[in-house]
């Protein structure tokens, strides 16, 4: 994810925030921030409750740029499974970041995924048990017929 900023400028500080996508536990989250002043620049990094819209502590990052400095490059390992947020906080000056992890594509589903994996795992246990069982009866049909054929054919030898 890349971003640049602030959006608007009519304030003399901005706050930008940006919902990182999930992240799964254990999983490297890296940020690399600049910006165009050096101690204009305030950030947060957490774990981000998307059904209560808050903040899940403890966070990753939390840092007000000191006089000289203008940029971080910030790694840390994620604590926890779900959306992060990234809330930057500019004051007179410009940004630019990237922040870089591996999004988990399936985690809004995987509730319904759980769900329709023990659907399937049913379904399938049932239909192995009906194949089987009508496996069974066929060949229960077809050494039946061929005993009564041979019976049969036995009572009209001459």
């Amino acid at each position: 994810m890349t971003g640049s900023g602030p959006r608007a400028q009519y304030a003399p500080y901005t706050v930008s925030t940006y919902i990182v996508p999930p992240v799964d536990k254990g999983t490297p989250i890296n940020l690399d921030f600049l910006a165009d002043k050096p101690g204009a620049t305030t950030l947060l990094l957490a774990s981000f409750d998307s059904q209560q819209l808050t903040i899940n502590l403890p966070t990753i990052l939390y840092v007000t740029f000191g006089p000289n400095q203008k940029g971080i490059v910030f790694f840390a390992i994620a604590p926890k499974s779900g959306p992060y947020l990234l809330m930057i906080t500019s004051y007179n000056s410009s940004f630019q970041f990237h922040l870089d992890s591996v999004w988990s594509p399936f985690y809004q589903y995987r509730g319904g995924a759980t769900t329709l994996g023990i659907f399937v795992i049913l379904a399938g246990l049932s239909s192995l048990y009906y194949y089987e069982y009508k496996e069974r009866r066929d060949r229960m049909m077809d050494k039946a017929l061929r005993d009564l054929l041979s019976k049969k054919g036995a009572d009209h030898s001459p």
